[in-house]
């Protein structure tokens, strides 16, 4: 059963998001608009109260929030949640090298569109489900 989590704060791209999931055959997608939410799934999935996700859509610019805590947050725990990471986001090239840093799986630029970011989670669901 793979979980998908998608972290995004515009409706229209949030369910963009989960219907191509739902395409990909993910069984569960679980959405959240803000840093702190998502946070707090994923320290629940630490703490084996929910299963961790198989991969995660994260997009940076979360309007008043801001996603790059959470980044933080899942590189510190990436061994332990096993949770592939692809972030989506509007944000400027110099948002790549920080990723590369942060040895995310895939960014990609919402500017691509759909079919790219279903071509980067695409090995993953593979992978996951």
């Amino acid at each position: 059963m793979a979980t998908l989590l998608i972290v995004e704060d515009d409706p229209a791209d949030l369910y963009a998001a989960a219907g191509m999931a739902e395409a990909l055959g993910f069984s569960q997608v679980e959405a959240k608009n803000t840093a702190r939410s998502a946070r707090a799934y994923l320290e629940a999935s630490l703490e084996k109260k929910v299963a961790s996700p198989d991969v995660m859509v994260l997009d940076l610019d979360l309007g008043y929030d801001s996603g790059h805590e959470l980044l933080r947050f899942w590189h510190k725990n990436r061994k332990n949640l096993k949770t592939h990471m692809v972030v989506w986001t509007r944000l400027g090239s110099d948002q790549q090298d920080i990723c590369k840093l942060f040895k995310v799986d895939a960014v990609v630029s919402k500017w691509q569109g759909m079919e790219a970011l279903k071509s980067a989670i695409k090995p993953m669901a593979t992978m996951a489900g």
